[in-house]
């Protein structure tokens, strides 16, 4: 059972390290828009996707 646990919170903390690199990459990028704000819009889309049960399959 621990083991599971563990595996679950492997796979977020890799998930949430996987959206930093994207929203960083991103913000990166030359835009109009300030850096702050595309690496958040970025950050916070990539990492609520995950939230949504029906994008698991």
């Amino acid at each position: 059972m621990a083991d599971v646990i563990l595996l679950i919170l492997l796979v977020c903390v890799l998930y949430s390290l996987l959206c930093l690199l994207i929203a960083f990459v991103r913000a990166v990028l030359p835009g109009k828009r300030s850096r702050r704000s595309r690496f958040k819009d970025t950050f916070w889309t990539f990492f609520l996707e995950i939230l949504n049960p029906l994008n698991w399959f």
